[in-house]
């Protein structure tokens, strides 16, 4: 699950897709935010088991994952993102 060093190419959902979106700085502060609120859903995960507890997931639901491997899910996905970013980023000052 954890991104490659070359990222593959995944298509993305249409309702999903950013091209054509305003991405202002509200996209980052939006970003920070939902990291902080990552933070604090798994410091109170500490208290379940991340077996036991499943979560719905936004593309099924009739499709239930584990808590930990939704944390799994959730944090590789955002990790890609962030290599995207650091690609455009290095890429943008050549």
């Amino acid at each position: 699950m954890l991104p490659k060093e070359k990222l593959n190419k995944m298509k993305t959902f249409k309702s999903m897709n950013p091209i054509g979106s305003n991405l202002d700085k509200t996209v980052l502060e939006k970003f920070l935010s939902q990291q902080k609120t990552l933070l604090e859903l798994l410091q109170q995960a500490e208290k379940v088991s991340l077996t036991k507890n499943k979560t719905g997931i936004s593309i099924s639901k009739w499709i239930k994952l584990k808590l930990g491997d939704t944390f799994r899910i959730v944090i590789y996905h955002n990790l890609r993102h962030v290599i995207q970013a650091e690609k455009v980023i290095k890429e943008a000052s050549r």
